[in-house]
């Protein structure tokens, strides 16, 4: 079975879309947090492994040594994200949201950069 491409490049935002839902709607009891956990982590690894198998650059990331696995280094944004919206959860105080908010836009901002140098292919000089 083959789903429709406008469904299929936005379901791992419909997995995100669930996830917010499921912990600004929920009672706050471990199987909404559970549930939202479990769909965040669908979307997260829909989106890197898209990512890696449409990038254009594939030959960099491979040849160059970086002191950060390539695991840690996918997922890392995603985790900014995680932390981030836990912060804005539990923080009610200005410091605490401020981080929460340096978090999301450092991870937004990381994604973007990745998205502009993967669909472009690596240049001679």
């Amino acid at each position: 079975m083959q789903l429709p491409q406008p469904i299929y490049e936005n379901l791992p935002y419909f997995y995100f879309i669930i996830s917010g839902a499921l912990v600004s709607m929920g009672d706050k009891s471990q199987v909404f947090i559970f549930s939202a956990v479990i769909f965040y982590a669908a979307a997260c690894i829909v989106l890197v492994k898209r990512s890696a198998f449409r990038r254009l650059d594939k030959q960099y990331r491979k040849s160059n040594k970086h002191w950060l696995p390539e695991l840690i280094y996918e997922y890392l944004p995603f985790v900014y994200v995680a932390i981030g919206i836990f912060i804005l959860l539990i923080g009610i105080q200005g410091i605490l949201q401020f981080v929460a908010f340096t978090l999301i836009v450092w991870a937004v901002r990381n994604l973007i950069c990745r998205r502009q140098n993967r669909n472009r292919r690596q240049s001679l000089f």
